[in-house]
């Protein structure tokens, strides 16, 4: 039974067109997260799974394996859940028995050294249907806003303005989230947000840093140079 990694990379990306390749601190953004996968002790093939020709050759180059995405699952409502659950149909196909698939969105160019294994660790040793990183929340929705007719109201009421006194809350990052191959594809046909992370979602905090994403040319502007500073600590 494998470990399988795997990036999805559309190439119709409209917030930041050609993203996946474009370079960033000297390298292509998705062969940082390639590096990271085939760092990672705990993955025994890593895919990127694209539509596009300069990502498939980008991810060959850095070393990866490439699925080719058909055009009914590569649109912009495209679900990446049906990517992944693609990779698995065509994977089998060839004989390749899978027990968990680990996501690395390639959106989310950095990764800590060696959080790639805790995390499929951590769903290995548990009864999890999932490990997913997460990062805390700092904005607060119990004090967001929204409009309504001009004017800001309060999103959801709330009378509580320590932060302490509100529960912890987090968003999953996409850096690495592992899934049980069976939960991956008995889920399938059923809606919801994240469903097919399972009734059981484990999950390893990590620092904001290492959650930062790129969907813009804003973010890229930003993330650029923190990459660098981080490439450079590398022991």
């Amino acid at each position: 039974m494998s470990i399988i990694g795997v990036i999805p990379a559309r190439g119709g990306s409209k917030g930041l067109p050609g993203k996946n390749v474009k370079s960033i601190a000297g390298r292509p953004m998705i062969q940082w997260i390639i590096e990271a996968a085939l760092a990672a002790k705990t993955l025994d093939r890593v895919f990127v799974s694209t539509d596009g020709d300069d990502i498939a050759a980008a991810a060959r180059e850095a070393g990866a394996e490439v699925i080719r995405r058909p055009d009914e699952i590569s649109g912009d409502t495209a679900a990446i859940e049906d990517s992944l659950r693609h990779v698995v149909r065509t994977l089998e196909a060839q004989g390749e028995r899978i027990e968990i698939m680990v996501l690395m969105q390639a959106n989310v160019p950095i990764r800590k050294p060696g959080f790639i294994d805790e995390v499929v660790h951590a769903l290995q040793d548990s009864d999890f249907t999932s490990v997913v990183s997460a990062c805390e929340v700092k904005q607060r929705p119990e004090w967001m806003k929204k409009a309504q007719d001009g004017v800001l109201v309060p999103f959801m009421e709330c009378a509580c303005y320590r932060r302490q006194e509100l529960p912890d809350l987090y968003v999953i990052d996409g850096a690495v989230e592992a899934i049980r191959r069976d939960v991956l594809m008995g889920t399938e046909g059923k809606s919801g947000v994240h469903v097919y992370f399972g009734e059981r979602m484990g999950f390893r905090v990590q620092e904001a840093l290492y959650s930062m994403d790129v969907d813009s040319i804003d973010d890229f502007n930003i993330i650029e140079p923190v990459l660098a500073a981080v490439n450079r600590a590398k022991p």
